[in-house]
């Protein structure tokens, strides 16, 4: 069972991929709207393009966009069951990997888009105790 669904997880990436979703001809309406039934697929070229429209809005505007896409988000997700959520997450984190594989360091910090490697609660290395940074020290500076 499990090497059926990896199977099919590993062949809806290699799907989408060649097809690659397209969203930059979308209303910023339909891109909220697509939150609320977005395959997991095609779930990271939306989030992208959703930075990129954030970008270019005024504060305000820019944080009631998010808000309201991570609204619509949560309620897609909301439907489905603990592991179809897991499963999901893996395909999403592997989709943006690729993506953000194919961009420079400025791109993905433009887009505010490195936080979503591996660990993206990771403690800074700096913070040993009670969550008090050093940064003066921090070797990563």
């Amino acid at each position: 069972m499990k090497k059926i669904i990896s199977l099919f997880i590993v062949g809806s990436l290699a799907a989408s991929f060649a097809l690659g979703a397209d969203f930059s001809k979308k209303s910023n309406d339909e891109i909220l709207n697509l939150a609320k039934s977005v395959k997991a697929q095609d779930q990271a070229d939306l989030v992208i393009e959703m930075k990129k429209r954030m970008n270019e809005m005024k504060y305000k505007d820019a944080r009631d966009f998010h808000q309201q896409f991570k609204s619509n988000l949560r309620e897609n997700i909301s439907k489905l069951s603990p592991q179809e959520r897991n499963q999901r997450r893996v395909v999403v984190r592997e989709n943006m990997q690729k993506l953000t594989d194919n961009m420079s360091g400025k791109e993905i910090r433009e887009l505010n888009l490195y936080h979503y490697g591996k660990n993206p609660h990771k403690v800074h290395p700096m913070d040993h105790q009670n969550h008090r940074v050093n940064h003066a020290n921090c070797p990563m500076r």
